[in-house]
């Protein structure tokens, strides 16, 4: 797979030209650069070498509303090429990896930024002598059984978003949060300001990331408008009338 991938994507459709002849990026230029990624940013330990689980694949506006309607699909196979790119390189995986594609007002069209880590199943960062690290690197075999890998579902790190004025707190781990108007959503804001889909928070690199979905009437931390941000202890969310207080937990 990973062979047909580079081979397939030469200079001539990259960046620059992509750019000048208005060429629309295409799925298999996005994992040859995931697999970039992926090569430079190697963690050893002892006698093993392992390959990031975490990346998160950044595109212009334009580029992401092109894959947007089958996003979550494209998220899967670039994980499937990560997996086939570790087992071609002999690369060691600690869990299946987690791809994630947003948006950024920072990237040409044409470009992908690819940022990667490699996470613990707490979310947080492994450097090189971490005991997990060193004690897979004592075994003899290779982590990259699919099953296997996709058994091994990080938790997260432990925090919870409280409903100011209410004290109720819904936990936040290593799944998607949805927040909005619509009763489907796991927070449900009774209030016509409050998009159907407004926002979401989902693990990314080890963080939990506030996202707004294109809200109408906007998402605010701290009293400052974002469409995205990594959250911290204390930060207080509103939408609409609604406050939510994102709270870090040993």
């Amino acid at each position: 797979m990973i062979a047909r991938i580079e081979d397939f994507v030469t200079r001539v459709l990259e960046g620059t030209t992509a750019r000048l002849f208005h060429v629309k990026l295409q799925p298999v230029q996005i994992a040859k650069r995931v697999i970039r990624a992926m090569e430079a940013n190697q963690t050893v330990s002892l006698n093993r070498t392992f390959a990031p689980n975490s990346y998160v694949v950044s595109l212009s506006g334009p580029d992401y509303e092109q894959f947007e309607r089958f996003k979550r699909s494209l998220e899967r196979d670039l994980a499937e090429a990560v997996l086939a790119g570790a087992r071609e390189r002999t690369l060691t995986l600690t869990s299946f990896p987690r791809v994630e594609i947003d948006r950024s007002e920072a990237v040409a069209t044409g470009e992908v930024r690819v940022r990667c880590a490699l996470v613990d199943e707490t979310g947080e960062e492994m450097p090189e002598d971490h005991p997990a690290l060193r004690e897979l690197a004592s075994g003899h075999t290779q982590i990259l059984d699919r099953d296997k890998l996709l058994a091994v579902q990080p938790r997260g790190p432990k925090a919870s978003l409280e409903m100011s004025g209410e004290g109720r707190r819904v936990p936040v781990g290593a799944g998607t949060i949805s927040i909005g108007r619509a009763p489907d959503n796991d927070i449900v804001l009774d209030d016509r300001r409050v998009s159907r889909r407004h926002a979401e928070v989902r693990l990314r690199l080890g963080k939990h990331t506030l996202y707004d979905l294109g809200s109408t009437n906007g998402t605010f931390v701290n009293g400052k408008k974002v469409n995205e941000i990594a959250l911290s202890e204390g930060d207080r969310i509103t939408f609409g009338a609604a406050t939510l207080i994102y709270h870090a937990e040993e």
